[in-house]
């Protein structure tokens, strides 16, 4: 295996989109494996590597991975590149306030079956999009297009989102108002 180097007494400290700054101190971590004896890059070695050459200039991504982000720092470092600005949203929870798993069998996981089901594709996205991040104002319904131009991420929020499937299936049907005849024939 191959190990990166982690150097002594050093701070690793980034300014995370949602939760400000967050500092880790290199003693928190060892001398790290980024490939494996098999010739398989870890996780952390290969999306640092893997968002430079896609030239990822933001990483927004849920909070579980606070952790990952010293090692990734550690990776641009070693090869001197300017690493993404990095987000770390809440977790969503399902309707009990418990953590979204997906190992949890009673809810729907894939957006098929969200689709076999009659939602619609902007719907769905319009939806996902509120869950930790607030527009201003009281409007709720957006086109794509729209929420890219007023998305802010300083409006994405720090207290766990919670998925509402009753909420889902009002806005899908706002949509489904909205939509012109053929549209509708052609869900049906």
């Amino acid at each position: 295996s191959i190990r990166i180097r982690v150097p002594e007494n050093h701070t690793y400290k980034f300014n995370d989109i949602v939760r400000d700054d967050i500092t880790f101190e290199s003693s928190d971590f060892g001398d790290w494996v980024i490939v494996k004896k098999n010739g398989t890059p870890t996780y952390n070695f290969a999306v640092a590597i893997d968002d430079h050459l896609m030239n990822i200039t933001h990483v927004l991504r849920g909070e579980e991975h606070i952790s990952n982000t010293p090692k990734q720092m550690m990776v641009y470092e070693a090869f001197g590149w300017e690493p993404p600005k990095f987000g770390h949203m809440t977790l969503i929870l399902n309707e009990n306030r418990k953590k979204l798993s997906k190992r949890d069998e009673h809810i729907l996981q894939f957006i098929e079956q969200y689709k076999n089901l009659g939602y619609l594709p902007e719907a769905l996205f319009n939806f996902i999009t509120l869950l930790g991040w607030s527009p201003v104002g009281e409007e709720e319904i957006f086109t794509q297009e729209k929420l890219v131009e007023i998305f802010d991420a300083d409006r994405l929020s720090t207290s766990p989102a919670v998925f509402d499937p009753a909420k889902l299936k009002w806005m899908n049907n706002q949509y489904i108002k909205a939509a012109d005849f053929d549209r509708v024939v052609e869900l049906t």
